[in-house]
């Protein structure tokens, strides 16, 4: 069987972490040697085309089977996976969210654990996001859904609105989009209250015993090439 191969950007590929036993990346970084440096328990696949592989070891995996398309139901997921996340770092694990580039599908799932269990709102949680990882870029179909998502969980009218592009009046985009300039870190004292208070979450947190929910897929033996 021929290799699967991606091209991806070197600065999208690279792992992010977001908050303490929370990190991100595309596909590049599947490395054996970035799991145990990482000291990876977790991986998150949050794609339809990259495979497990045998090479990463015995790590536990779970894949979403999403395609990057505003259509996709990215929000049947939220819930579930957001629980999961934080059961394993709860726990003193670390866990590893991944789609091809570490843009949209994986920031999108990022987003709506931080938004549950770390930040007070879904704008919040963006920008502790872009701190860490300033290229995130989540589709707006997957944007509608964090809003919603957002609104059912903080049970508020949502921190975000989708908005028209000045530039392109026929394109739509998340109002955060508007901020280019991310602040320098240290961010501003109320993502680094959140920042903190993680840390202190996982270091006195009472410990849950991680049981998983979505089915583990079976890996396969197929070569990963990335350029």
């Amino acid at each position: 069987m021929a290799p699967i191969s991606f091209r991806v950007n070197p600065e999208f590929a690279q792992i992010s972490e977001l908050v303490p036993g929370l990190y991100i990346s595309g596909v590049s970084a599947l490395t054996p040697v970035n799991m145990k440096a990482f000291r990876i328990s977790l991986i998150v696949n949050a794609t339809n085309e990259v495979p497990n592989l045998k090479s990463l070891g015995e790590i536990q995996r779970l894949k979403l089977w999403i395609d990057d398309v505003s259509t996709e139901n990215l929000s049947a997921h939220f819930d579930v996976v957001a629980d999961q996340i934080h059961a394993v770092i709860q726990d003193g694990g670390n866990v590893l969210v991944h789609c091809v580039a570490g843009v949209s599908r994986s920031a999108t799932i990022c987003l709506a654990y931080l938004t549950k269990y770390h930040c007070r709102s879904l704008r919040a949680a963006y920008h502790l996001m872009c701190s860490q990882r300033p290229m995130v870029r989540p589709n707006i179909g997957f944007w509608r859904q964090l809003i919603n998502f957002e609104q059912i969980i903080k049970k508020n009218a949502g921190s975000v609105r989708i908005i028209r592009d000045e530039a392109q009046p026929d394109q739509l985009l998340p109002d955060v989009y508007l901020k280019s300039v991310i602040p320098e870190r240290p961010v501003s004292p109320e993502l680094a209250e959140v920042v903190d208070e993680s840390r202190e979450r996982k270091a006195s947190g009472s410990k849950v015993k991680f049981q998983p929910v979505l089915e583990p897929l079976a890996e396969i033996n197929e070569p990963l090439i990335a350029a």
